[in-house]
């Protein structure tokens, strides 16, 4: 009897050791899942950060039609009247004319006129064809349209272009389109909701004053979009480096933001001396290799130079470090 007895008891301890073996590897299992989920999701809003990071800038730049490219291209069409020329032609006494027009661009328009020994310039966009008289000939050819493009110096100080109100309103809705996935991401990592919220009020207060073609408020707007990014960040990283980058781009966005709207010259020069403050922690940090240190102490130089420009009270001068600054923020790892 007493070894049926421990005969059944061996039995119901090596099921009880089973059972809680079974459930340790499951709670295992599903602490590995959570986790491989947890860094999707932190990989997730990270991308989506840099999504909005990029696009907020770029449309900050474009409402002063700044872009971190030295040159732009430019096209505009002409008509090739070379074979017009010498194919007219006439079999008995003729005379033949021809007047040429409509030579266009985003740029530029102008009329050339050829016959007689005459040329000149103008904005109108006729276009004759050549006419035989007193015999049978005709004329052969007819003006090809050629699109030429060339390179024009992208300069702070030559910039007399105004405002694309068109493409701005097309970046923002894109942006609007894509954030409803993203907050849902924020709010699933444990994000605040008065953080998402933020972000939303200034993207309808940015869409409104684009609406009206209010340059300074929508600058105002979607810095405001901006500088909830550093907060997403903390949020889903330790890597103070990563922090401090963000904090470091709001505080030159914010003397960006400054220099457009105000003449406040001591809050614009507080402002860079912050974003030093800021990026001096990424400098000094020892997980730097060599190749990227030398990059770092680059951007570190060009943020001093930005410094003394805004002690100038010069916002031309102060836009061209603007624009080397943003220029070599692009170059750097995130």
């Amino acid at each position: 009897m007493k070894k049926e007895t421990g005969k059944y008891l061996a039995i119901l301890l090596g099921i009880i050791c089973l059972i809680l073996a079974i459930i340790l590897i499951y709670v295992k299992v599903m602490a590995a899942d959570n986790k491989a989920s947890e860094k999707d999701l932190n990989n997730k809003i990270e991308e989506e950060v840099k999504y909005l990071d990029s696009n907020l800038i770029s449309l900050m730049n474009k409402l002063n039609n700044i872009t971190v490219i030295n040159y732009k291209v430019y096209t505009r069409e002409i008509n090739d009247s070379s074979s017009n020329s010498a194919e007219s032609s006439g079999k008995g006494n003729s005379s033949s004319s021809m007047q040429q027009g409509n030579s266009s661009s985003g740029e530029s328009s102008g009329q050339s006129q050829q016959g007689g020994g005459s040329s000149g310039q103008g904005s109108s966009g006729g276009q004759g064809g050549s006419q035989s008289q007193n015999g049978e000939g005709s004329s052969s050819g007819s003006s090809k349209p050629i699109t030429v493009s060339e390179l024009i110096p992208n300069t702070i100080l030559s910039n007399n272009s105004e405002t694309d109100w068109t493409e701005l309103a097309y970046l923002l809705e894109n942006i609007y389109s894509t954030w409803p996935t993203i907050s849902l991401d924020l709010k699933e990592k444990g994000i605040a909701v008065d953080m998402i919220d933020s972000f939303s009020l200034s993207m309808n207060g940015a869409i409104q004053s684009l609406k009206n073609q209010d340059k300074n408020n929508t600058l105002i707007n979607l810095y405001n979009m901006y500088i909830n990014l550093p907060k997403y960040i903390i949020s889903i990283t330790n890597d103070a480096g990563k922090v401090n980058l963000y904090n470091t781009k709001a505080n030159i966005l914010n003397a960006y933001v400054l220099a457009t709207t105000s003449d406040k010259w001591n809050d614009i020069t507080n402002s860079i001396i912050e974003a030093k403050n800021n990026f001096n922690t990424i400098l000094t940090s020892e997980n730097n290799d060599r190749s990227e240190k030398n990059n770092l102490q680059k951007t570190y130089v060009i943020m001093e130079d930005l410094e003394r420009a805004s002690k100038l009270n010069d916002k031309d001068i102060f836009l061209i470090g603007y624009k080397n600054v943003i220029g070599q923020f692009q170059t750097m790892k995130e």
